[in-house]
């Protein structure tokens, strides 16, 4: 491990997670993290994504108590879906 980066495997099961994800509904709270989460992956940081992984599964009821930070609250575009998961796709496959 080379400057805080996972092994490619790791980075590559994060991926197929989002990769399922991906087809959920998301609200405003998910889809801006769900967003941390892929810049993360994209960078090949598996804790960043496993720490935004976390807050996207956070029950609505709990959120105000662990987060009260800005959040762009705004659902993901048919652009940035298309985006995500075509990064995404390749992040699986190259494993």
């Amino acid at each position: 491990m080379t400057g805080g980066r996972e092994p490619r495997s790791e980075i590559a099961d994060w991926a197929a997670r989002y990769q399922e994800r991906l087809d959920e509904p998301f609200d405003d709270w998910e889809a801006d993290f769900f967003r941390r989460g892929c810049t993360f992956l994209s960078r090949r940081l598996a804790a960043g994504a496993a720490s935004s992984w976390r807050s996207i599964a956070l029950p609505p009821e709990h959120r105000d108590e662990v987060y009260s930070g800005p959040l762009a609250a705004r659902p993901l575009t048919v652009e940035e879906t298309a985006r995500f998961r075509e990064m995404l796709q390749r992040i699986v496959r190259e494993g």
